[in-house]
């Protein structure tokens, strides 16, 4: 699939390269919505005839650029507490974490209880944002070398063979090359939720599309649940 990259305030943006010159939603999106999203906005041109720009950032940093008054028409994220205040959200998609290394596993992790040991590196997520969040509320013997600022910046460290094991979501380790599942180490009990807020009648219409059955069967595709 074709896309058209931007810079955004550091961020990446895209269209979703359906070919279509009709401007659409501006949406914002955590980033670990980055491999699913532009199938979903696919599919949105081929019904609505219109493309949309995709952002695509940590939670809290995306947020920041909403308080800043970046034209944004629709917000998706795992952080409820970033919506604006009186925005109507909506759930359309979960996951889960689950502990990553480095594909062929060479430091042998065979488990969570590995995270306290001293001679790994461990990357998590940073406490603010929704994977750090679900990670620390697992209680584990957690010991990081380096808490990033979202999840996809872990699952980089781990593909760069910059840490040994890693915290992430379920879908990362399906559609990411370089990185695989501890196995039996599905960390099921620690999930979270993805909210959509429309902030425009652009992003309305994109938010309604998210909980359709279409977009419910290309979530599901690339490993999310309801």
């Amino acid at each position: 699939m074709l896309a058209r990259s931007f810079l955004l305030a550091g961020l990446l943006l895209t269209g979703c390269g359906s070919g279509i010159d009709d401007p659409g939603p501006t949406v914002f999106a955590a980033s670990s919505l980055t491999d699913v999203l532009p199938a979903l906005a696919e599919a949105w041109s081929e019904q609505s005839g219109t493309e949309p720009i995709l952002v695509f950032g940590g939670s809290n940093h995306l947020a920041a650029q909403l308080h800043d008054g970046a034209p944004v028409d629709a917000f998706l994220t795992a952080d409820p507490g970033l919506i604006p205040v009186g925005v109507v959200d909506v759930h359309f998609a979960s996951n889960h974490l689950v502990l990553a290394v480095p594909a062929g596993n060479p430091a042998q992790v065979t488990g969570p209880d590995d995270l306290g040991r001293d001679d790994l590196r461990v990357a998590v997520c940073a406490a603010e944002v929704p994977c750090g969040r679900a990670t620390h509320a697992l209680g584990l013997p957690l010991s990081p070398d380096t808490e990033e600022i979202s999840v996809r910046a872990v699952v980089t460290r781990l593909v760069l063979d910059e840490a040994d094991v890693g915290i992430v979501y379920a879908t990362d380790v399906l559609v990411v090359e370089g990185i695989d599942e501890v196995p039996g180490t599905d960390l099921t009990s620690a999930g979270v939720e993805y909210r959509a807020a429309p902030l425009t009648a652009a992003g309305n219409r994109f938010v309604d599309f998210l909980v359709s059955d279409a977009a419910l069967g290309i979530l599901r595709n690339h490993g999310f649940s309801e």
